[in-house]
């Protein structure tokens, strides 16, 4: 049977106008929805793991108990990559927060950790027009910039850097689920990449068809059945809509997932077929604009989320019926 969560990035408050919800808030809103768990968004104002203190994580295992969810992932953002000096260590930072995420994840008998190899808000690289290629943009440009050779030093750096982190949550007894985001891991073959040099049997995939390099129903079930059960443990749903003008894409919004340009069907029974075990995250983490050029409220959050539970659900009972 298909389990959903609440991924409460969305009720952190950044993108709706209105005060951001507590992490027990979140629970409550996930359970009075029908979610069948929460994903904890481990940064301020949701869920920063040295704002909540043991009563309180003690606290939270019997609220979601009681009200029959359960804790479906801890939601990270990570940026393995090289700091910008040699004094600001950014990685041994991203190791403390990611072991503390770790520890929560114990607390709250929560089995995954996801994580990010880099993160960049937009998908663009700024110099992507000034002849950098792939990530070269990242070191100072020189004749030799074609070598990309600063490439292959933080895809290294960043490696090391996952791969103690995998060791930490073997000793939490969790998993990191790698998300196919970029940069880095510029695309899905890139994770899978990054997840089989790395090795390490508590890290695994979180797999997002809104990253997939393609909507094709060849290349989404070719890709689901080679991460497989073993590797893929964490996903989200979310819809991304291009916005078009004259000169082409010059943008996306963020909408329900049907209204978005993924495959979500074919995705689900590519999912189906390979036995996976974990959660859909219903995740919203865009700014949300209503008719009239009017910031959303707290109440359009509301009815994404319900609606898109609704509808996960009633796709799978259909697939389970052989309708689709």
């Amino acid at each position: 049977m298909v389990k959903v969560c609440l991924d409460t990035v969305g009720y952190a408050g950044y993108f709706y106008d209105g005060e951001p919800l507590t992490l027990e808030e979140c629970v409550t809103r996930a359970a009075k929805f029908g979610f069948d768990g929460v994903g904890v968004w481990a940064h301020r104002p949701i869920g920063f793991p040295m704002d909540i203190d043991k009563d309180r994580r003690k606290q939270l295992v019997e609220l979601a108990a009681d009200l029959g969810v359960k804790f479906a992932a801890i939601e990270a953002i990570t940026d393995f990559k090289r700091s910008d000096h040699v004094l600001t260590p950014r990685q041994e930072k991203e190791i403390l927060f990611v072991k503390e995420c770790c520890q929560l994840a114990q607390d709250l008998g929560c089995p995954i950790v996801r994580i990010f190899a880099g993160f960049i808000g937009y998908f663009r690289y700024v110099g992507s027009d000034l002849g950098y290629g792939n990530t070269s943009m990242w070191n100072t440009r020189t004749i030799e910039v074609a070598k990309e050779e600063d490439v292959l030093i933080e895809w290294e750096f960043a490696k090391a850097g996952i791969r103690e982190c995998a060791t930490i949550a073997a000793d939490y007894g969790v998993t990191l689920a790698l998300q196919n985001h970029p940069p880095l891991t510029n695309n899905t073959e890139e994770t899978i990449e990054m997840v089989e040099e790395i090795n390490h049997p508590n890290l695994k995939i979180g797999l997002d068809l809104p990253l997939f390099e393609s909507q094709d129903k060849e290349f989404i079930w070719e890709t689901v059945k080679r991460v497989g059960k073993e590797r893929m443990v964490d996903t989200h749903l979310i819809g991304i809509k291009p916005l078009r003008g004259p000169s082409g894409v010059y943008g996306f919004k963020e909408v329900v997932p049907w209204e978005g340009q993924e495959n979500w069907i074919e995705f689900f029974k590519a999912c189906n077929a390979i036995g996976y075990e974990g959660y859909f995250a219903h995740e919203q983490c865009s700014p949300v604009f209503l008719k009239g050029h009017k910031k959303a409220t707290i109440e359009e959050f509301d009815r994404r989320y319900k609606e898109t539970l609704e509808w996960v659900k009633k796709v799978f009972a259909d697939i389970d019926a052989g309708v689709l």
